[in-house]
């Protein structure tokens, strides 16, 4: 009886990739889909105005760049195992930053609720991108490649 044929790591990636798919890259896009349509979203409650609703724009904007980047990288990893493991890692640790940061301007928004600066869409909207980003953080975390691919 012949022994099971075992794949080197860096065929059981390429194999992984061929029959599941790379996950992490999807995961990865549709976090970026959804920043830039939270942003959207936090601008329409600002009533359009750009004086006073830019940075409902900006930021999230360039957070979803910021993690498009890494999908980009993360599908790479196929071809480019270093450039595609960068992608995902660092796909790992923006959503971390992006909810730790942006949980803490939720927070501020949370205690101006009540107070004539207090602007309750802003604290919901805020809450609803930081608590998006833990789950894109699980999210990526679940779709990435086993450990056995990645050694």
């Amino acid at each position: 009886m012949d022994a099971p044929r075992v794949l080197p790591p860096s065929l059981l990636l390429v194999h992984h990739m061929d029959t599941h798919g790379l996950r992490s890259p999807r995961v990865l896009f549709a976090y970026a889909g959804f920043l830039v349509l939270a942003g959207l979203v936090a601008f329409a409650f600002s009533g359009f105005s750009f004086e006073h609703g830019k940075t409902a724009l900006i930021v999230p904007s360039a957070c979803a760049v910021l993690i498009a980047i890494c999908g980009l990288m993360a599908k790479a990893l196929p071809t480019n195992r270093p450039v595609g493991m960068i992608g995902i890692h660092l796909g790992l640790g923006l959503p971390l930053v992006f909810a730790a940061l942006i949980g803490y301007r939720a927070f501020a928004a949370w205690q101006k609720v009540g107070t004539p600066d207090g602007k309750t869409y802003l604290a919901v909207i805020l809450s609803v991108i930081a608590v998006g980003s833990l789950v894109a953080f699980v999210a990526v975390l679940r779709t990435r490649p086993p450990a056995s691919a990645r050694a």
